[in-house]
């Protein structure tokens, strides 16, 4: 079980960081296709519980139907849609006390696969 300052201490070693704050890190996912796909990791404290949080936006309000995210996020396998403001994001969010290096690594590619095969589905453009 890794402390959030250790996932820090991995995420800077392994990945190209473009945000690095306490409470979060965000990277940018590219793909050999020339997509690429922002991912925010944070971690967060709920019910006296600590946890991260993995986020990627996809589209705008407007972009994509509701009704039809609802359908969709009904059969994504791994993290579920949300709206964050006017913008639909993929998320995930995992205990920190059950989080192995393996397990983030594996949510991490998730969370941005999931959120630019979206992206490309509905909006097309490689906005985020």
């Amino acid at each position: 079980m890794p402390s959030w300052d250790e996932i820090q201490d991995h995420m800077r070693g392994n990945y190209h960081l473009e945000d690095d704050a306490p409470d979060f890190v965000s990277m940018v996912w590219t793909y050999e296709d020339g997509r690429s796909q922002k991912i925010v990791v944070r971690q967060y404290v709920a019910y006296d519980r600590e946890l991260v949080e993995f986020k990627s936006a996809f589209a705008r309000l407007g972009d994509v139907e509701p009704a039809e995210m609802l359908r969709k996020n009904n059969e994504l396998p791994f993290a579920t849609i949300a709206l964050a403001g006017n913008v639909y994001v993929v998320v995930y969010n995992a205990l920190l006390e059950n989080l192995h290096v393996d397990d983030f690594d594996f949510a991490l590619s998730r969370v941005a696969a999931v959120a630019d095969t979206l992206e490309e589905k509905y909006v097309i453009d490689d906005e985020f």
